[in-house]
């Protein structure tokens, strides 16, 4: 993960628009307050550390699709969430 420093500089760099794309994981995603128009969530399953696979906990993904069009930096939002057609309408009816 990034330091406490380095965490700091990239938002910082993004607030500024100096940088106008960050590609993350969903730990950095819940970790940083950056507010963003288009938000894109491809997969919606982390590596479980025992080998096997899990689905986001709906309240991450609530927290990680949140990031656009927050109120306070910007006037609309789009989150597209690229998930497995089995889980597609789960994903639909939870958010």
């Amino acid at each position: 993960g990034l330091n406490p420093e380095d965490r700091r500089v990239v938002t910082d760099l993004f607030l500024r628009e100096a940088v106008l794309i960050v590609f993350c994981t969903q730990t950095l995603a819940l970790g940083v307050n950056l507010p963003a128009r288009l938000v894109i969530v491809k997969g919606t399953t982390s590596y479980r550390q025992d080998g096997g696979w899990e689905e986001y906990d709906p309240l991450e993904m609530q927290q990680i699709v949140g990031r656009a069009g927050r109120p306070q930096f910007d006037t609309e939002g789009v989150a597209v969430i690229l998930a497995d057609q089995a889980l597609a309408g789960d994903w639909q009816q939870q958010l």
